[in-house]
């Protein structure tokens, strides 16, 4: 019995540790690895961003990017397309790996996800985020829908230092 349950627990530990840590990839207890959630009253800008389906592809639109570190940035983003959209906030490595955890629980929410918006048809959303970190990579906002990622709607800058 004691071996039946010690190897159930370790099995439990392989798989669910990895889901953890792929779904707390970005962020372990709210401390995140590319800045933190922002205040209003510390805005330094505003970005307004849509997002399309144009000409078969899904993606954003939104003037040049120009982000130092230490901008608190508020991104008013609209869904300018038919479908359902998200726009998330962070870093080359978390973005990736939250686009692989999304192939695997392709029905996952974000409505607590405090680096990321989802946005129906027509709705409109802010979020606001303090660049108060280093950047791993690049600066990346992405919809991560399941295949949205992988089609090409993620835009990429560099955070100025």
């Amino acid at each position: 019995m004691k071996t039946t349950l010690s190897a159930l627990m370790l099995a439990t530990t392989v798989v669910v540790a990895p889901t953890l840590a792929g779904a707390t990839g970005t962020h372990e207890g709210g401390h995140y690895n590319f800045g933190e959630p922002g205040k209003a009253e510390k805005v330094t800008q505003t970005i307004k961003v849509e997002a399309v389906e144009a000409d078969g592809e899904m993606k954003f639109l939104h003037q040049p990017l120009n982000i130092k570190k230490g901008d608190v940035v508020k991104f008013v983003v609209t869904n300018k397309g038919a479908m359902p959209h998200e726009f998330s906030v962070g870093d080359s490595p978390s973005q990736r790996a939250h686009a692989l955890m999304m192939e695997k629980m392709p029905d996952m929410e974000h409505e607590n996800d405090k680096t990321a918006v989802t946005l129906q048809p027509g709705e409109t959303k802010e979020l606001i985020w303090a660049f108060t970190k280093p950047i791993k990579g690049s600066l990346e906002f992405a919809c991560q829908m399941p295949g949205h990622y992988q089609a090409g709607m993620v835009s990429k800058t560099k955070l100025i230092d």
